[in-house]
Formats: structure tokens, C-alpha cells, sequence
């Protein structure tokens, strides 16, 4: 998977402040994240070039709704010589695996040569195949599609493409990213509760909103 930035809002943080001051007052950038006062970020936006994510992870990335999609088109794209992902498998899985995938490149091909356009032959390609993608995101969507997709619950191809996000959008906004993980970390409570595993590396660092709840309610009474 490769992960490219195109194109970001630059001086970003001087826009933040001139935004809160026709909000309210001034604030600090790391303020306004960590006191959620997240509307001004949506003004800070990123535009990624992502190669090499399977179809099923884009289909995954179409849930985040407040963002720009992009995809290369399997209708006017010829897909005979199709990348695939690779997930970590053990013999003989992975050879079942990528004995399907060839299945599938050599119904394709075959497809292709009979004269059958592309717009029907695509249909025998498998979600593994990969695909070409441009995202556009402001920050505030950002932090929460990082925040869902950094979780150990995640899928392993949304997490890897997440941590390469998160990699990019510290080094352009330190000042705006460098406190975004998953929601345990980002929201100080993790909402997985009783269904976060037992590799959560935050498990006994963090605690689950139901926790917190009993808490409160031991103290009331």
C-alpha cells in the first residue's frame, strides 16, 4: 500500500484562529482539539493519493460520508494483470487464497478475449483486487475516521492505511494529530467496552465508558 499527500490547507493554524475569533475568542489549536471544539477544523483539509487498497477497503472507506471519493473505474479500466491483498495466512489457506485469485485473473482474461467488455467481465474480479483512490477529508473527519479505524477491532488493511494517514496528517499538524489514536486515546474512554480484546495495548491504561458509568453510580450511593 503506498499513501501520498496531495494536497493540504496550508498555514491551516492561522486559519483555526481567525475562525474562532469570528466564532467566539481566540483559542489555542491544541485547545480547541482537546476541548472539542472541533467545527473550526473542518476548515483544514487533506487530499490523499492511495494506491495498492483492495476493493473491499474502499467500500469500507465509503462509510465515512463526509469526505471526497475518487476510485479507478473497473468499467473503463483494463483489469487483466489485477494486484490483489495479501492477507497474513497459513499454509494451506494462503494457498487456497491465491489460488482463487488466479482462478479469478484467468476467468477475466478469458472474458476479455471472447469480446465480453469490461463493464460485465469486472464482475468476476474478487474484493481483494486493488484498487486506485483519492480521498479528500477535512480534520475533524479525519480525527474520527483515525479514531475508529486505529482500534485493534479494526481491519488489519483499514488499520495499516489508517497508521500511513496518521503518519502524514502529524507531520503537516502536529499541533492537531499528535493526540489522535483510537478512541480510547482520543476521547480519554474507550466505547469498545466489554468487546475490546484482550491485545488492546490501552486496555489497563484506559478505561471503557461503562466503567466510568459504574463508577459514578458506586459514588452516588
Amino acid at each position: 500500500m503506498e499513501v501520498r499527500l496531495l494536497r493540504v490547507t496550508p498555514k491551516g493554524e492561522e486559519l483555526l484562529e481567525y475562525a474562532t475569533t469570528v466564532s467566539s475568542h481566540r483559542l489555542a489549536t491544541r485547545t480547541l482539539v482537546e476541548n472539542d471544539y472541533s467545527s473550526v477544523l473542518e476548515h483544514i483539509v487533506f487530499t490523499f493519493d492511495i494506491r495498492g487498497l483492495s476493493v473491499a477497503a474502499s467500500r469500507e472507506l465509503l462509510e465515512h460520508r463526509i469526505a471526497s471519493h475518487t476510485a479507478r473505474s473497473t468499467r473503463y479500466n483494463e483489469e487483466a494483470d489485477f494486484e490483489y491483498y495479501k492477507p497474513r495466512l497459513d499454509e494451506p489457506a494462503r494457498r487456497i487464497y491465491e489460488e482463487a485469485m488466479e482462478r479469478a485473473r484467468t476467468a477475466y482474461k478469458k472474458l476479455r478475449e471472447m469480446g465480453v467488455p469490461r463493464e460485465y467481465a469486472r464482475y468476476v474480479l474478487p474484493m481483494a483486487t486493488h484498487s486506485h483512490y483519492i480521498l479528500t477529508m477535512n480534520a475533524r473527519s479525519l480525527i474520527n475516521f483515525l479514531s475508529l479505524r486505529l482500534c485493534v477491532r479494526a481491519s488489519p488493511e483499514m488499520r495499516e492505511l489508517a497508521m500511513r494517514m496518521l503518519e502524514i496528517c502529524r507531520k503537516e499538524y502536529p499541533q492537531i494529530f499528535n493526540g489522535v489514536f483510537c478512541r480510547g486515546v482520543t476521547q480519554g474512554t474507550c466505547p469498545e467496552n466489554e468487546f475490546r480484546p484482550k491485545e488492546c495495548p490501552f486496555r489497563d491504561k484506559i478505561p471503557t465508558r461503562k466503567e466510568i458509568r459504574m463508577r459514578g453510580i458506586v459514588e452516588e450511593h
